[in-house]
């Protein structure tokens, strides 16, 4: 029934509808380079657990070392205070035996001054005593006689260094109370190095255990992350294989992913109704299509491949 001429626009006119065959392009997988690929995925996987587990043994034993510093730090601490304690010993000691040894150069230099004198003025008073009564009492030769008169009078020449050197022995014999009270200190004070020396020794063992211990742990470390590397290098290259294969399966299907890119934009015309675009892509990729068809007997051999199977 024909609309009423009075009425046109509530009789709209019927859309036309356009048709356009597209060449669909199918995908196709080749199962020798398909098995390749899933081999070379699985060795792939199998890198990175290899190397995961390197990776664990390493996290473990840098646990084991993490354990055996915390158990070295007090330690050292430890052996730091006795190293200061000995050392505050040692300059407490030192003046004492700067004392001791001032004691022992003036005796040595008394008793070299000493040397060949007698040892008080009651021995040199003797002594003179003795020449003098064999001169005077004795027969002897004039001689003789000379040689102890003369031996006398040198006696006598000694006597201010006799003196002095006694004078300096009784002093001395004065500092004697002060002296033992040093040695005393200086005994208590080495007894005390010795206790701390002996601590120290105790705790310096221990140290040395763990300090060996570290050394194993460290170098097992160390072997480990050769083995990483090594580990590392296997994965990579086991990823560079992937992605070429990759790249040889997506080359395989290049034209299958073209195909799909006209096909998604001639969906997109057809959904805004871009006829002319749509007609525009038809005559494009058909024409591509026939021109390939019929120059190329590789791309024949490819299309049918790909849709008899």
């Amino acid at each position: 029934m024909a609309p009423p001429k009075d009425v046109p626009d509530e009789w709209p006119e019927s859309k036309q509808t356009y048709t356009f065959y597209f060449v669909k392009v199918r995908s196709f997988e080749d199962p020798k380079l398909r098995a390749k690929l899933e081999q070379a995925e699985k060795d792939f996987q199998n890198k990175i657990q290899a190397r995961s587990k390197i990776i664990e043994a390493i996290k473990s034993k840098k646990t084991e070392h993490a354990v055996v510093f915390a158990e070295l730090r007090p330690l050292s601490a430890e052996n730091k205070q006795y190293s200061e304690a000995l050392n505050e010993k040692l300059e407490e000691m030192k003046p004492l035996r700067n004392r001791l040894g001032k004691f022992r150069d003036e005796n040595n230099a008394m008793q070299a001054e000493s040397a060949g004198l007698c040892s008080s003025l009651e021995e040199l008073e003797h002594e003179i005593k003795r020449l003098n009564h064999r001169i005077s009492h004795e027969s002897i030769y004039l001689d003789e006689k000379k040689r102890l008169t003369k031996e006398t009078k040198t006696l006598e020449k000694t006597r201010p260094k006799v003196s002095s050197n006694a004078a300096k022995r009784a002093k001395m014999q004065d500092t004697v109370v002060e002296r033992d009270a040093i040695q005393d200190q200086v005994k208590i004070i080495g007894d005390g190095i010795d206790g701390v020396k002996k601590e120290r020794q105790a705790v310096r063992s221990k140290i040395k255990v763990l300090d060996n211990e570290m050394k194993v742990v460290d170098g097992e470390i160390a072997l480990l992350q050769e083995d990483l590397n090594a580990a590392t290098a296997r994965k990579n290259k086991a990823y560079e294989s992937l992605t070429e294969l990759r790249k040889l399966c997506d080359l395989a299907n290049a034209s299958f992913h073209q195909n799909r890119i006209v096909l998604n934009k001639a969906r997109d015309y057809s959904s805004r109704n871009a006829v002319e675009e749509l007609q525009e892509l038809h005559k494009t990729e058909v024409e591509k299509f026939m021109t390939q068809w019929c120059s190329s007997k590789t791309f024949r051999e490819d299309y049918e491949k790909r849709i008899l199977t």
